[in-house]
């Protein structure tokens, strides 16, 4: 299977980011929304690659 190089590069971003994001999503005195700001950016980063990346793939 071909791993494509963005999702190569994501894997380790979150790999070393990780720890921090979590810290930052959890804490005590965070807004309400947080949770979901994350997912609809992490959503619209994926919609933007597979947009760049176009259908040649399939």
């Amino acid at each position: 299977m071909y791993l494509h190089r963005t999702a190569l590069l994501m894997i380790i971003g979150f790999y070393l980011a990780g720890p921090l994001l979590l810290d930052w999503w959890l804490q005590p005195d965070a807004r309400w929304y947080r949770p979901f700001l994350i997912w609809l950016i992490l959503i619209a980063l994926s919609w933007l690659i597979d947009m760049r990346r176009g259908h040649q793939d399939v």
